[in-house]
């Protein structure tokens, strides 16, 4: 999908899904971080913090998308006419960039919190 439709899909949504997307796209280096600080510092409650990042990240994402999905029916329905499909798209758009970057976010995190596990083994075996 080329570059052009995220930003498109960025620029037509509404401040608080523009501030949940740019919210997830940070939550990818503060995962990365999180991870660094974990090898450093096994014992340390960086593992939660991947884990916390993770289960919000998804979460807000399925919810915040279930919740636009709602009231894009909603208001679809009060219309005296019949929308068509290019009338749609930007908003089917926009929920399946919430639910998807969730979701990759909360596996990013799964994957980090996994290997911030192996890190904090090795440390308790040495």
């Amino acid at each position: 999908m080329p570059i052009a439709v995220w930003f498109s899909v960025f620029a037509n949504a509404a401040a608080p899904q523009r501030i949940l997307i740019v919210a997830m796209l940070a939550a990818v280096p503060a995962i990365l971080v999180a991870l660094a600080l974990a090898w450093r510092a096994p014992k340390g409650p960086w593992r939660r913090v991947i884990a916390d990042i993770g289960v919000t990240a998804a979460g807000l994402g399925v919810l915040i998308g279930a919740t636009e999905s709602f009231h894009m029916a909603r208001t679809i329905l009060r219309l005296p006419f019949d929308a068509t499909l290019k009338q749609l798209a930007p908003g089917i758009l926009e929920v399946s960039t919430l639910v998807g970057l969730g979701i990759s976010v909360g596996l990013f995190a799964f994957v980090a919190y996994r290997l911030a596990q192996g890190f904090a083994r090795e440390s308790a075996q040495a």
